[in-house]
């Protein structure tokens, strides 16, 4: 796929998603005073589906941009923040700023154990604001790929990603410094036998606490001593 093609593809699902946002408001699901997830009727394809829930978590983190980008290109630190995330390893990198990565999930009862298997691309905007589209791994590199680089992979329910889109927004405060907002927004099938409202909220509650392990996490020095090329920071000019 070229950048020509890419770049229409994302545009039209920013009108949809935009137009969608104008018609179905939120439900909020829980709150706190540096996070929150909310969550509405899943639409898909200009159809709304019954079975699904689209889902938006949101929190604010003293980070730079660079600083969240790597901890969440970091595989061997997902487990870490992502709520029952196991192993998880990167395909294929095509570029530094899109490749193909797998992230298995444990079983959690009743609930047969998952994978996600991803492709990421990022951007930056011209007002600093970085966006991050994911969508399910091409079925030609899941063949080729997966039978190398995932053991037991029948093993695996692979999950459905319909959508999924991170948008990290910088921001400075006189009160709080240098922050970042982080919305992350996404309709995904765990497939499988499982009830609707318990399948609901696992996905709410795990990305509850995802969120706060991001929260807790990121603003460690570790993440937030290194750059990423290519990237700028939102700027902040001291007062005389």
């Amino acid at each position: 796929m070229n950048k020509t093609s890419l770049l229409i593809i994302l545009l039209l699902f920013s009108c949809l998603h935009l137009a969608y946002a104008a018609q179905v408001p939120w439900k909020l699901w829980n709150k706190s005073s540096s996070q929150s997830v909310s969550y509405r009727p899943a639409k898909i394809d200009t159809h709304t589906d019954d079975k699904l829930i689209e889902i938006k978590a949101t929190a604010t983190v003293h980070s730079s941009i660079s600083g969240f980008l790597l901890f969440l290109q970091d595989v061997n630190n997902t487990q870490n923040w992502l709520i029952n995330a196991g192993e998880s390893k990167i395909i294929k990198q095509y570029s530094a700023k899109e490749n193909s990565f797998y992230i298995k999930l444990t079983q959690v009862w009743p609930l047969e154990p998952r994978i996600l298997m991803l492709h990421s691309t990022y951007w930056q905007n011209d007002d600093l604001s970085v966006e991050i589209n994911l969508t399910d791994a091409e079925s030609a590199l899941v063949n080729d790929f997966m039978s190398l680089a995932v053991s037991n992979l029948d093993d695996f329910l692979q999950i459905k990603t319909h959508s999924a889109h991170w948008k990290i927004i910088p921001k400075y405060s006189e009160e709080e410094g240098s922050e970042i907002l982080i919305e992350y927004i996404f309709i995904a099938d765990g497939r499988g036998d499982t009830p609707k409202w318990l399948a609901d909220h696992l996905a709410l509650k795990s990305i509850w606490k995802s969120m706060r392990n991001i929260r807790r996490q990121l603003p460690k020095e570790k993440w937030q001593q290194q750059t990423v090329e290519g990237i700028t920071e939102l700027s902040v000019i001291p007062s005389n």
